[in-house]
């Protein structure tokens, strides 16, 4: 038996509510998909906001930022990409954890790909444990690859490593049974035990002559392995050492000769992102940074790290070159159609003061229909009611309390469900 709107936003409420409080910080206010509308007071309590396929946010007072938490469920489906936000309510992502739920080991969601935004500096230890995707792009602010980080991550290939690299942890890509080449940063001084443990398939690692530090079993089982190096390095010793295969490069620069693994095409929704994992060949090259434009950003936008977003229908095309004197580009042709309605899964109003206060309606919901009709329904309207009228969501708080909004989306006699979001009114704020 079906459970109806009135008892989900009971469930929902009470979820809400029960949560064991993370920070009592001097921040709040509210979101309306605009970080320049954030209002911030004093003695705000922040809790969690959740992110469909993705997990949680919590607000850490300690270092003014979010921390991200990976949950694993049974009920997460499977999607094309998993993006992390670079910042929440104008607020810096800055950490990645991982959290097991519903007696669930890992973070199984399957993805062609995940995204770790530059603003993140941190990673868990075992926070792609398993992981089911194909590509990561990793931040640029990372300075180590923690314990077991990408253990039994069977389906990455390839991957590129943050230069700012210095260490890798022990275990950190073990079971990575389909990598077959990777190169380890300028910066790395030491990686240790088991680091590269049973990739099967890897043939080629590059290891610059700032390795210092190469620990035990770090290869076992790596049988198919090349190590590149420069002669007379630690690593060119370790290699001989241990009886692996060795290819002696010098220390000139080594310019790309091809861009890889991308699309001749590809299809986006507007509100909706695709993210690109070229790759530079020879693998070793030395200067791997890509640049990346778009014919046309009112169509779709591109940032430098290759996510791609849909902004309105039509096409476009987006280049992407090589930035080491070498002139190669390759042209990516992108097509933006119509999106998902769906609700801004970062869309939340907290400290709302008593009154009418009203939003553009399109902050709240992504790909509004303009033939079907919206309608929200309060867990609690003697807290707070909303409403939309022409393009505006006019919300009504009554007195000081939680409350959740579920929005509902009707077109002729189909009825559905677009999702919700949580607000708090505060009727003692004083200014």
């Amino acid at each position: 038996m079906k459970k109806s709107v009135k008892t989900k936003l009971a469930l929902l409420l009470t979820l809400i509510l029960t949560v064991p409080a993370i920070a009592k910080a001097d921040w709040g206010g509210w979101y309306d998909g605009n970080t320049s509308n954030t209002w911030y007071g004093d003695d705000a309590y922040q809790g969690k906001i959740t992110a469909d396929g993705i997990g949680r946010y919590e607000y850490r007072p300690e270092n003014d930022s979010f921390y991200c938490f990976l949950e694993s469920s049974s009920s997460q489906k499977s999607q094309d990409f998993v993006i992390i936000e670079d910042s929440i309510l104008g607020k810096p992502v800055t950490e990645l954890l991982y959290i097991m739920m519903d007696d669930d080991p890992f973070y199984t969601v399957s993805s062609k790909g995940f995204y770790v935004p530059d603003s993140v500096t941190d990673l868990d230890l075992f926070v792609f444990w398993d992981a089911d995707f194909q590509n990561v792009y990793l931040s640029k602010a990372l300075t180590k690859i923690p314990k077991c980080a990408f253990t039994g991550c069977k389906n990455v290939k390839q991957l590129q490593l943050p230069d700012k690299l210095k260490k890798i942890n022990e275990e950190a890509f073990s079971y990575c049974t389909n990598l077959k080449q990777i190169k380890i940063p300028e910066k790395v001084t030491i990686i240790e035990k088991k680091a590269f443990e049973n990739c099967k398939n890897l043939t080629k690692i590059y290891l610059p002559a700032s390795v210092k530090t190469i620990e035990k079993n770090v290869f076992t089982s790596c049988d198919k392995l090349t190590i590149y190096c420069e002669k007379d390095s630690y690593a060119y010793k370790y290699a001989k050492k241990n009886k692996i295969k060795t290819k002696l490069l010098s220390n000139k620069t080594v310019k790309a000769t091809q861009i890889t693994n991308l699309p001749k095409s590809i299809t986006v929704g507007t509100h909706e992102s695709y993210l690109l994992f070229p790759f530079i060949e020879p693998f070793y090259a030395t200067n791997q940074k890509l640049a990346y434009i778009s014919d046309d950003p009112s169509i779709a936008e591109v940032n430098q790290n290759g996510k791609v977003e849909g902004k309105k229908k039509g096409t476009t095309t987006i280049t992407v070159m090589t930035t080491d004197g070498s002139h190669l580009q390759e042209k990516v042709k992108v097509t933006v159609n119509q999106g998902k309605t769906s609700i801004n899964p970062y869309f939340s109003l907290y400290q709302l003061l008593k009154g009418t206060t009203e939003f553009n309606v399109d902050a709240m919901l992504y790909n509004r229909n303009e033939k079907a009709t919206y309608q929200i329904e309060s867990s609690d309207s003697s807290i707070a009611t909303a409403k939309i009228e022409n393009g505006t969501l006019k919300v009504t708080a009554k007195k000081q309390g939680n409350a959740v909004f579920v929005v509902t989306e009707k077109k002729g006699k189909t009825k559905n469900e677009i999702g919700s979001f949580p607000i708090s009114v505060d009727t003692n704020k004083k200014f």
